[in-house]
């Protein structure tokens, strides 16, 4: 029996399961399975009214921080004031309610927990803006980081890109390596500029409409082709993580009481608001239910 096939006859299992047939996802988590990747419609996202309020947040967060006020309707046409090749924000969740809002939904909840398991970890939200420049900025790595080779034959981290333009060749879109995740191990060195001539390994584009996700594995190898056409290319970018694993934003700290209290208990659980670690007061939990979602997690790769 396959090592990973044994844990599927589980509750953990179809309690995910269950949800991504409810949603309409299976054909997707088949393809993310066998390549490494999937591309999830708009339609099986959310309406696009709340697809333009996510635009609208992320062009606000970008004014905030840099100054530079950009209107929704000159996408198509704006370039970043910055002499880069783009624009990148960290740290969302608190920016906008409609950031809150996108964690929740049910098919990006979905397809973070059937990568990271149901005790999956937000580890954090950012956007990139991206405008029309040649220079080159991500060669093939993985989400991945420090996890050392042989990689286990599950994902430790998801990506769930949720895009907000059209990604199509010009457009600076995705570069994935499809089945990467099976190789076990990160890129080496000489594997990286998959745009020399020479380069050993030659991913594809990932052309997917505005509104839809673009998930990965943890392990696929991927990058990002340079911008060519005017206009801006916008993402928010959900980065799930398991529950043993360090979140890159540290959430208990900086998440106040009042946003917690806006939301369902599965939202603290999400951000690591009530996680077992690091102790609070450096006391283990008082009671086995509060840490019996990390303790199933060494059972189940999907608890």
């Amino acid at each position: 029996m396959n090592s990973l096939e044994q844990y599927k006859d589980s509750s953990h299992y179809r309690k995910i399961y269950e949800q991504i047939e409810t949603l309409g996802l299976v054909e997707h988590i088949n393809h993310l399975d066998e390549y490494g990747y999937a591309v999830i419609p708009s339609e099986l996202v959310a309406p696009e009214e709340f697809q333009d309020r996510l635009r609208q947040a992320v062009l606000d967060v970008n004014e905030r921080r840099t100054g530079q006020k950009i209107d929704l309707k000159d996408i198509e046409t704006a370039k970043l004031s910055r002499d880069a090749p783009g624009e990148g924000h960290w740290g969302l969740l608190t920016e906008d309610p409609v950031f809150q809002e996108m964690l929740m939904n049910p098919t990006v909840l979905a397809m973070g927990k059937y990568q990271c398991g149901n005790s999956a970890l937000l580890s954090d939200m950012l956007c990139i803006l991206k405008h029309k420049d040649e220079r080159f900025t991500h060669p093939l790595h993985t989400d991945q980081h420090g996890t050392p080779p042989p990689l286990p034959p599950y994902a430790q981290v998801s990506n769930v890109t949720w895009t907000l333009t059209d990604y199509k060749v010009g457009n600076g879109p995705v570069a994935i390596v499809p089945k990467s995740h099976l190789k076990g191990r990160y890129p080496l060195p000489e594997e990286g500029n998959f745009l020399r001539e020479d380069a050993p390994v030659k991913p594809i584009p990932i052309e997917a409409a505005a509104g839809s996700l673009i998930v990965w594995d943890g392990r696929t190898w991927h990058g990002s082709y340079p911008r060519e056409n005017e206009g801006l290319r916008m993402n928010v970018i959900l980065v799930f993580t398991r529950v043993y694993m360090k979140q890159i934003r540290d959430f208990r700290s900086t998440v106040p009481q009042e946003i917690l209290d806006q939301h369902p208990v599965e939202f603290a659980h999400l951000i690591g608001a009530n996680s077992m670690y690091p102790f609070r007061d450096g006391k283990p939990p008082a009671t086995k239910e509060e840490n019996a979602y990390m303790m199933a997690a060494g059972y189940n790769p999907w608890a």
